[in-house]
């Protein structure tokens, strides 16, 4: 078929729209996938945004949380000895010369042994019951059990917890005093303060015990000054540095 030329201009003018109509879809398809994508990085922004908000929100509620746990574990640490107090002999003397002072006691020797790590153990009561083992072997149906478990629940849950570590020092002193009364205040004073010192054992040596009171003292208990051997325990814990919790 033969085309005149009105045919053939609008031909190639249709050409022409096809061509472009092409090439514009072609052109704007990556476009559409380049908006979706970035629609759904702005949805996850967004939605990372909104978790940012809400954690900043939190953060006064857990300053004041943090403080609060700090001053608490200070608080517990306030018990314990001070390990700069008594790191050598001359602290130390100088630590418990107070209490010999008060009682009229004379510290006679010390020594020391170096600062090491000790285990500090939970004390706690359990339940005596007769015959355990074999009365469990009777147990049938489980009562006898399960009244063990609630009369040793307290125990059991304390025997499970993780014994904690702790700094300990111990050290030997001999003390004399004119009074043996005056050793017996020595040690109630040593064992009534509030930081952690105790006295694990003592070992004495001229005390007297007499059935009457008013007998005179004799030639032999005037050269012989009473006498006690202590080994005592100091526990310290490191104090924690305060948290900065301010924005730097």
């Amino acid at each position: 078929m033969k085309l005149n030329y009105r045919d053939r201009i609008i031909i190639g003018v249709l050409l022409a729209l096809v061509i472009v109509l092409a090439m514009f879809f072609l052109a704007i398809k990556p476009t559409n996938e380049e908006i979706k994508q970035n629609k759904e990085q702005l949805a996850q922004l967004q939605s990372s945004e909104a978790e940012v908000k809400s954690k900043i929100e939190e953060i006064p509620g857990l300053k004041k949380d943090i403080k609060a746990s700090y001053d608490e574990g200070i608080k517990f640490t306030e018990t314990f000895v001070d390990f700069k107090e008594y790191e050598n002999p001359r602290l130390f003397d100088q630590f418990m010369q107070k209490y010999a002072e008060e009682n009229e006691v004379k510290i006679t020797s010390l020594s020391v042994k170096e600062i090491g790590v000790s285990t500090l153990g939970y004390y706690y009561f359990v339940p005596p019951v007769v015959a355990e083992s074999l009365r469990l072997q009777y147990d049938i149906n489980g009562e006898l059990q399960k009244e063990l478990d609630e009369l040793k629940k307290e125990s059991n849950a304390l025997a499970a917890r993780t014994a904690e570590s702790i700094m300990k020092s111990d050290y030997v002193i001999t003390v004399t005093a004119e009074e043996q009364e005056n050793i017996w205040n020595y040690m109630t004073a040593i064992e009534e303060q509030k930081e952690t010192i105790i006295i694990d054992n003592v070992a004495l040596t001229n005390i007297q015990i007499k059935e009457d009171k008013n007998a005179e003292p004799t030639e032999d208990d005037d050269k012989k000054l009473p006498t006690a051997t202590f080994t005592i325990s100091l526990y310290s814990v490191y104090e924690m540095s305060e948290p900065n919790t301010e924005k730097k």
